[in-house]
């Protein structure tokens, strides 16, 4: 294994006090949240000449966290007047516990955000960066790999009925594999979804155990570099771009807008900066490394190509729209009883284009 992930393990040596796995409602399962080293020093590092209270910011230390993490090293928080805390996380799930119970202020998270925005208590503030490089994958002994492609995908009805999946369940690669079994007219229950966190799920695969496995990089990138079968991608099988992204608890939006529209011009900054390819390479090298995230030169290659930052010249795109997978996943979500139609219309809701219009100087659409 040339790309193998062991954050998770690394991050619970952290664990904070007070957060625990997430329920069912989000899809996460035995997920710890922590801090490594580095994000503790500066949880504990206040910035007594800032006017402003710490503001806690919550992400990860993978592709969309990179931004917040080099904003903060270069001293753009500091420069702008904010007193930024940041605390580092393993998954999603865990960052929207910290939400939900008001320790951190701002996440800048995945897939998982959706289930806090259908909780009507947070705004939706920018796209971070595109989401691709995820996959589901086969052996090439398998039955589904034998069958024919159509419109970017590999299967047939009979062939992935009953097919085990390896996946955390709640992130974007559950909806990711239920959107292509829905492609070959199946429901989620004519498949099985095991639970299981991505470098488990790997590792699990790779040794034998399942039909399948859902990943995300850099395990998607040595599943094809170790000629396993790619069935679909995320994009082929649901047919939206997904965007990592920023949001905000409601309160604080209201109560700190100021703060809120100096952390967006920040990020939207440093976001700016990862536009140059060299830079981004060291940067990301440098976190991973410091988060125990072995990656190789191929692979992180692979996904700077898959994973744009959408900084400031992206948003002024005339097509660009803030958010605007947003609606297909939730919808997807309401089916699958993940979110209840009842708090559906909350996530288009709270996706708020007022602070990156502020920051580009352009009107931002919102979807």
């Amino acid at each position: 294994m040339r790309c193998n992930k062991i954050m998770a393990v690394v991050l619970a040596m952290g664990l904070v006090a007070g957060l625990t796995a997430c329920g069912t409602s989000n899809g996460g399962s035995n997920q710890t949240s922590g801090t490594s080293k580095e994000a503790t020093e500066k949880t504990e590092g206040k910035d007594s000449s800032s006017e402003f209270d710490v503001l806690k910011v919550g992400t990860m230390p993978l592709t969309c966290g990179i931004p917040v993490l080099y904003a903060e090293e270069k001293g753009y928080f500091k420069e702008a007047g904010l007193n930024v805390s940041l605390e580092l996380f393993a998954t999603g799930a865990p960052i929207n516990e910290a939400i939900a119970a008001k320790q951190i202020d701002i996440a800048v998270s995945g897939f998982a955000s959706v289930y806090s925005l259908a909780n009507a208590n947070c705004t939706w503030l920018a796209d971070v960066n595109t989401t691709g490089g995820m996959g589901l994958y086969v052996r090439p002994d398998s039955p589904v790999a034998q069958c024919g492609e159509k419109d970017g995908m590999i299967g047939d009805t009979e062939a992935i009925k009953g097919l085990q999946v390896l996946e955390p369940l709640g992130t974007a690669v559950q909806y990711m594999t239920e959107s292509y079994a829905e492609k070959f007219g199946l429901e989620p229950a004519d498949i099985n979804q095991v639970n299981m966190e991505f470098a488990s799920a790997y590792q699990a695969f790779t040794t034998g155990e399942g039909d399948a496995v859902a990943a995300n990089p850099p395990y998607s990138y040595s599943l094809e570099e170790d000629n396993y079968v790619k069935l679909c991608s995320f994009e082929a099988s649901t047919g939206v771009n997904m965007c990592d992204g920023c949001f905000a608890r409601n309160e604080v939006v209201e109560k700190r807008s100021e703060e809120i529209q100096l952390f967006v011009d920040c990020l939207v900054r440093a976001m700016g900066d990862m536009k140059d390819e060299k830079l981004r390479t060291e940067y990301t090298k440098k976190v991973y490394e410091d988060n125990a995230i072995n990656c190789s030169d191929t692979d992180l290659a692979h996904e700077i190509e898959d994973r744009a930052y959408i900084d400031a010249e992206a948003m002024k795109d005339p097509e660009y729209k803030l958010g605007e997978a947003w609606v297909a996943i939730t919808d997807f979500l309401v089916k699958a009883e993940k979110i209840t139609a009842e708090n559906a219309p909350n996530v288009a809701k709270s996706i708020d284009s007022t602070f990156v219009s502020k920051t580009t100087g352009k009107e931002i659409k919102a979807d």
